[in-house]
């Protein structure tokens, strides 16, 4: 598929509208992801979670951005699959995860933001702390207070396809998250990690593009975020 504007699906949190007439599941999509993605020259499409849709969002799209999202998984393997977790998001877990797996064989170009990269980091094997500050005082800090402000550092890992993006030189990220990793899976890399050991970003080797970071790059608070994206748009126009 080419287009001069690539298509570029992204996947949406899916929330419980208590106060609706009647209470019902919404779609909620910070407009922050749809307008970096145009301003970058991309055309965003925002993706119901539906499994059964995957390889026809995979025909239509050129690439995906797998969002960030607010919920806290209770487990390292992200969902328990008992019935004790919100229904809404055991959906768009189950849609996501299969979503990636079919990213990954189909080698299209993929960026996993926040929640995504806490998706990928499960899909390639890698497991998650659920609860940053109960398992170490000092990585607290990782819950920043807002998207446009910069907590710390993220140090490229040299010789990955993020490290040929964005250098390899530290840059200050935004941080918004109190789950995370230190141990990836067997079907992916380390690409970025934060100074206190928190991985930041990972790739799955011997794919165009399949990329996931924990922070949220799409403020742009710096030159190698928008390089990122460039380079993601440009994978997905291949």
């Amino acid at each position: 598929m080419s287009r001069k504007r690539p298509v570029i699906g992204v996947t949406a949190d899916l929330e419980h509208y208590a106060e609706g007439r009647p209470p019902r599941p919404v779609y909620r999509l910070d407009a922050t992801n749809c307008d970096t993605l145009r301003s970058m020259g991309a055309i965003p499409l925002m993706l119901p979670s539906e499994v059964d849709a995957v390889d026809d969002y995979l025909d239509l799209c050129d690439g995906i951005v797998v969002s960030g999202g607010g919920y806290q998984f209770r487990v390292p393997q992200l969902f328990q699959f008992d019935g004790t977790e919100p229904p809404e998001k055991e959906r768009r877990f189950r849609f996501e995860s299969q979503l990636m797996r079919r990213c990954i064989e189909r080698d299209k170009a993929t960026l996993g933001v926040c929640g995504g990269f806490q998706v990928l980091n499960q899909v390639t094997g890698g497991d998650l702390i659920v609860a940053l500050e109960q398992a170490r005082a000092d990585w607290a800090g990782h819950l920043g207070a807002g998207a446009f402000e910069t907590v710390h550092p993220v140090s490229p890992v040299a010789g990955t396809l993020f490290a040929a993006i964005v250098g390899e030189a530290a840059f200050d990220t935004n941080s918004l998250h109190r789950q995370g990793v230190t141990r990836v899976g067997p079907h992916a890399v380390v690409a970025g990690l934060a100074p206190d050991g928190i991985v930041e970003a990972i790739e799955v080797p011997d794919r165009r593009f399949v990329l996931g970071v924990q922070w949220h790059p799409e403020f742009l608070l710096s030159d190698p975020e928008r390089r990122l994206f460039s380079a993601f748009i440009d994978a997905s126009r291949a």
